[in-house]
């Protein structure tokens, strides 16, 4: 089994921009918020005291609209810097690996303790596709979620969204199974976020990758160098 060779501390590579982590974490505190709401709507665990005037069901709904407009909002910017933004030629340099066999079973072996891990860019192939698939769970969750927006709040911009909204519930087959839709793309997050962290704690151990801190300092201590190697494997 190869040894990964380990940068000092005195040579970090950048990895993720500030932008990029801010997103992140923007993205984790919101999703974790509309999965509690969304619960909460579903089935109403708390009931008001007192006067009927306290509508506690319209502020855990209210929570859980705003926090869906950040959702929208924060993925168009993630989806706009995937593109364009500082980051764009190590996440793009990616896709190299995904359409790539060989990258495929380096990867998959480094999984099962056979040899390194080595990447083009940012992410490993099976990485890359989960990261992708999660983008498209935001999608969908967005989606859906303006769909059932635009049928409570008929104004604004419900109203600016009404037609297209509804275009688009009859292409998803009508408003029941926009809201499995929607209940489906919460247990994919469900799903997604402990195995999300468990590897990402796996890989800093497996690996020696500063997989754990690289979203608060944005350094990678170990990319460079594999890319090195991976872009001379390449050349030969």
């Amino acid at each position: 089994m190869g040894q990964i060779e380990k940068y000092t501390s005195d040579h970090p590579d950048f990895v993720y921009s500030s932008g990029n982590r801010i997103l992140h974490w923007i993205r984790a505190l919101v999703i974790t918020g509309l999965i509690i709401t969304g619960f909460y709507i579903a089935d109403p665990f708390l009931s008001s005291e007192g006067s009927s005037d306290k509508l506690l069901f319209g502020k855990w709904a209210m929570w859980h609209f705003i926090l869906g407009f950040v959702l929208i909002s924060s993925g168009l910017l993630r989806i706009y810097l995937f593109f364009f933004g500082k980051d764009s030629e190590g996440e793009l340099r990616s896709l190299k690996d995904v359409f790539s066999l060989k990258s495929w079973i380096i990867s998959l072996k480094s999984y099962f303790f056979i040899g390194e891990l080595r990447k083009k860019g940012f992410y490993g192939p099976l990485q890359f596709i989960t990261y992708f698939a999660i983008m498209v769970l935001v999608v969908l969750a967005s989606v859906t979620g303006l769909i059932l927006y635009v049928h409570v709040y008929h104004q604004g911009v419900g109203g600016l969204l009404y037609e297209s909204m509804r275009t688009v519930e009859a292409w998803m087959g009508g408003l029941a199974n926009v809201r499995y839709i929607h209940h489906i793309t919460m247990w994919g997050y469900l799903i997604f976020i402990p195995i999300h962290i468990y590897l990402v704690i796996w890989s800093a151990i497996r690996f020696k990758h500063s997989a754990l801190d690289v979203m608060f300092t944005g350094y990678d201590y170990h990319l460079k160098k594999e890319q090195e190697r991976s872009d001379k494997e390449d050349n030969k």
